[in-house]
């Protein structure tokens, strides 16, 4: 396309509403009533510089009426609701995934709800010794209900584990005086990526050691430990394949070997159990390595989520050896990764709440499974409700499965009932946008043609709320 002549760019400039115009426009738009005049004056320059830039650019002419100080106005206040809009909310979670990553992993449980609420409207002793008045670490109070949780000799908090596992790499395979680089040691069937693109080899290379990858993707031998250790080892690295299994002819060496090994090579062990899965009294056994029979193999340091089978909040929890613990305190990038007073009162709740025999019922995404029939009423009653508001829409019935996710128990899937939605003039794809775009969102998916919402992970009041808002949607 061609570039407009200068004479023809000017007399499209001088079309540009001036910022006080727009703004006068603005003044009447509910949308804006309560912004700050200069928020709203710097969108408005914003809106303008924008056009601005199309005309001198060699865009087509803008029409006079989109050029209207009230045309303008109207963008500014469909960005300001945007951005308004965009403010994280609660969302209805009908996928059927109890852990879902892009829905916020796990809900806290009752007492960490509660723990949260009582630190955010006040003060807190976040880095107070209360008995001595002296500053004190933000993760003091975490540490005792770990050890007394795990049994652990010491412990430390960050902001997720993957922070914990290159905290762990940065300062235990720090290169050495000389300048020597250090090696990490791991097996080749453990070089994981979950979510997000992190992935192991890439973590240690950001850590400032030398990745050694052992054996073969599908078996590790204690042997191919043994033989890669050099004078540049710093560390023997374990890492649990959270989100993928290798079947078949494998090998795995176990944590109780590598200790033995480690010891004999005067070298840390470290193991990064993702999940962080704590077997409540009375609860599931679920398929995943847990925290209490991993530390009794004696690692030198464990680190696992706290958002995932924890049922806590995002954070990244570090057991092991005081030594080493005091290690990772004082290594710089410990502050950058600390965890604030609302991951401190959220987790130290659902750590206190781990003690008790009633765990498992406080912990909403991770509770006892319903049984299947009690989940198939629940899904004939949602659909009774459903029907009574919208009666010329077809609702049923159907048996499905649902998941743990967060990269926990990759096949392991777990019964569920869902409720299948057939409008007669709407399309999975635009019932699925209007439910998830509306207030609340409600975040269901298409299964076998028709749009499903999966009972297994609906809380206490989602089916009235479901229910109140497919009555409010068009029929086409």
């Amino acid at each position: 396309m061609s570039v407009a002549e200068p004479g023809s760019i000017n007399e499209r400039l001088r079309r540009l509403p001036q910022v006080d115009s727009v703004l006068a426009a603005l003044a009447a738009d509910p949308r804006a009533a309560d912004c700050r005049h200069d928020v709203l004056a710097r969108l408005v320059r914003d809106e303008l510089g924008r056009l601005r830039d199309n005309m001198l650019s060699g865009e087509p002419a803008e029409s006079d009426s989109l050029l209207a100080p009230e045309s303008v106005a109207e963008a500014v206040a469909q960005r300001l609701a945007g951005a308004v809009a965009s403010v994280l909310k609660p969302v209805i979670n009908a996928t059927g995934v109890l852990l879902h990553t892009n829905l916020g992993r796990a809900v806290l449980g009752e007492r960490a709800q509660q723990a949260v609420a009582a630190v955010a409207g006040a003060y807190s002793n976040l880095e107070l010794d209360l008995d001595s008045g002296k500053r004190t670490r933000r993760d003091v109070t975490l540490e005792p209900l770990l050890q007394v949780l795990t049994g652990c000799e010491a412990a430390t908090v960050v902001n997720n584990n993957a922070a914990a596992v290159f905290l762990a790499l940065h300062a235990l395979a720090a290169p050495l005086p000389d300048g020597t680089v250090r090696e990490v040691i791991t097996s080749r069937g453990e070089l994981v990526e979950i979510g997000g693109s992190y992935r192991v080899p890439d973590v240690v290379r950001a850590s400032g050691a030398l990745l050694r990858e052992v054996g073969t993707t599908n078996r590790t031998r204690l042997s191919d430990y043994e033989k890669a250790i050099t004078g540049r080892t710093a560390l023997l690295l374990k890492t649990h394949t959270s989100n993928y299994r290798i079947s078949g002819f494998t090998e795995e060496t176990p944590v109780s070997q590598l200790v033995e090994l480690g010891r004999r090579s005067g070298l840390p062990v470290l193991v990064d159990l993702g999940s962080g899965y704590i077997v409540p009294q009375g609860g599931p056994r679920l398929d995943e390595p847990d925290v209490l029979s991993t530390l009794a193999d004696g690692p030198d340091l464990v680190c696992f989520s706290g958002d995932k089978l924890l049922g806590g909040p995002q954070a990244g929890i570090v057991l092991g050896r005081r030594e080493l613990i005091a290690r990772l305190r004082a290594d710089s990038l410990w502050r950058a990764v600390r965890v604030d007073k609302f991951t401190v009162a959220a987790l130290g709740a659902t750590l206190a709440t781990q003690m008790l025999k009633t765990a498992p019922q406080d912990r909403p995404s991770t509770r006892f499974l319903p049984p299947v029939e009690q989940m198939r009423e629940a899904a004939q009653a949602l659909a009774a409700k459903l029907a009574q508001a919208k009666p010329l829409w077809r609702f049923s019935v159907l048996e499905g499965e649902g998941s743990y996710g967060g990269g926990s128990l990759p096949t392991q899937a777990v019964p569920s009932v869902l409720v299948a939605i057939e409008p007669p003039r709407l399309s999975p794809d635009r019932l699925d946008w209007l439910l998830r775009t509306g207030e609340p969102a409600v975040v269901g998916y298409a299964h076998k043609g028709v749009y499903v919402l999966n009972i297994l992970t609906l809380l206490p009041g989602d089916s009235e709320r479901i229910a109140a808002r497919v009555a409010e949607l068009p029929d086409e």
